[in-house]
């Protein structure tokens, strides 16, 4: 099984590493490794999340204000959004209504 980010995910990933690295490089890489393990767990454990819609699960991000939704084909999984949970879930309501 293979892993992939959406492009609008691979954005949100790269807008919330710009925060955090800017803040300190010590946050920055935290934040990243955090990704990584969520990524890794999702990889090797993709039905243990509960769903968000009838296609989508979510992870959420420990020590992070974060949430990772993805979908799992059968041989791919996608990670459509690394979204921040202080926004308007509209936001990602509407997002998933666009893939």
């Amino acid at each position: 099984m293979t892993l992939k980010l959406h492009p609008l995910a691979e954005n949100d990933l790269r807008i919330a590493l710009d925060y955090y690295f800017e803040i300190s490089q010590k946050l920055g890489k935290r934040f990243l490794s955090h990704i990584d393990k969520q990524f890794n767990n999702i990889l090797n454990s993709p039905n243990l999340y509960q769903y968000e819609t009838k296609t989508s699960q979510k992870v959420v991000i420990n020590k992070f204000p974060y949430i990772i939704i993805y979908e799992q084909f059968e041989d791919i999984i996608i990670i459509l959004a690394i979204f921040h949970t202080k926004q308007n879930p509209k936001k990602l309501t509407q997002r998933h209504n666009k893939t």
